[in-house]
């Protein structure tokens, strides 16, 4: 039986700790977190088997230590587990945000022998508590590890170890550098949350006078701005700890908005006209362009009627059928009138056996039929 100790129990720690619970239901799980009430709503739920409000009071027993606070706590907690006696064998890692930060000051670490495993989990919500926590969370999601701290066989055999223990999370594992990964992140994950942030802002100001006006956002609108509504601290972490590399990809941004402002200026409708296509090419291929190594999503679409009960009668066909489910989202076209249900499948198989589930019970697809 191994001791593990999740540090920060908010959406992936929670995910995490439901996720081991549920491969290795022999294990100790432990957790450290600021709330008492989170501590004691995951005991009562038995995601967890101890809480404590201190690192340093449980952090001795532990085999293996997910630091899975946001990105600030996750180094302060570094400097913290570094001043203190851990066992010979410990395994720590993080699903940090950021990496370069977090493997500079995790040397600290390296340096008393402790083992050290950069991570991080490309997968979340905008949601970020532990009651929205699922042991499925990250199933098909990228989950990188950092080549930076596989430095030795020891290490690379930790790495081995922390991949059987997360097993369940069924994630693609992929190994990078800490800069290639802030790069990434900062362009897929970080720039978008600026943006989405952005415009709901800028929005906010324009229609400060007209209070209806913000009121008629639709889907798209909605669909584009979703991730505006994350933890405000853990975004000003994360931004903090990337803040270079950011303010690069805000600067390359900007000249793109520029080229737009002057085609437009101009009423250059061939060079808008490009700058739309194009976009729309490289996102229609996406599946495409991931490669290999990437988990590529199946996707259905369906009409959604407006009415009681219409969403639960396709969730209860597929669970029926077991059928897996990896996402569902509602593609609004305008508000109270019927969506565009798009459901989202690990592989094609799934997704075909929903299709014929689905038009069996009379819900017609509209799309993804290839």
């Amino acid at each position: 039986m191994k001791t593990i100790l999740i540090d920060g129990l908010g959406l992936i720690g929670g995910s995490i700790a439901l996720a081991i619970r549920k491969k290795w239901p022999d294990d100790r799980i432990v957790a450290v977190d600021v709330s008492p009430a989170v501590l004691e709503h995951a005991k009562r739920s038995g995601i967890i088997d101890e809480g404590s409000l201190q690192l340093n009071a449980v952090a001795a027993d532990a085999d293996v230590i997910v630091l899975s606070a946001p990105v600030g706590i996750i180094i302060d907690h570094i400097k913290t587990l570094a001043e203190l006696s851990l066992k010979p064998e410990v395994i720590v890692t993080d699903v940090g945000s950021t990496k370069q930060e977090i493997v500079k000051h995790a040397q600290k670490l390296t340096e008393k022998k402790v083992i050290f495993i950069g991570g991080h989990p490309m997968a979340g919500w905008h949601k970020t508590t532990i009651s929205a926590a699922r042991a499925d969370l990250f199933q098909s999601a990228y989950y990188f590890l950092i080549d930076d701290t596989l430095i030795d066989e020891r290490h690379k055999a930790a790495a081995r170890a922390l991949q059987g223990l997360l097993s369940e999370l069924d994630v693609k594992w992929l190994t990078v550098s800490a800069s290639r990964h802030d790069r990434i992140v900062a362009q897929i994950s970080h720039l978008p949350h600026i943006l989405a942030s952005g415009l709901v802002n800028m929005s906010q100001n324009e229609f400060q006078s007209s209070p209806l006006s913000l009121k008629l956002a639709a889907g798209g609108f909605k669909s584009i701005t979703r991730i505006a509504s994350s933890d405000p601290t853990m975004w000003t972490d994360i931004l903090l700890s990337n803040r270079e590399t950011l303010i690069d990809k805000i600067n390359r941004f900007h000249q793109y908005l520029e080229r737009v402002r002057q085609a437009l200026a101009a009423s250059d409708r061939e060079s808008i006209r490009t700058f739309f296509e194009k976009a729309k090419v490289t996102r229609d291929n996406l599946n495409e362009q991931t490669g290999a190594h990437a988990p590529n999503f199946y996707d259905l679409f369906l009409d959604l009627p407006d009415r009681i009960g219409s969403l639960a009668r396709v969730t209860r066909i597929l669970e029926n059928a077991k059928i897996n489910l990896v996402n569902i989202h509602i593609l609004e076209i305008r508000e109270d009138v019927a969506g565009v249900l798009q459901l989202s499948f690990s592989n094609q198989e799934d997704r075909l056996l929903a299709k014929r589930e689905l038009n069996r019970h009379g819900l017609p697809t509209i799309r993804g039929d290839q």
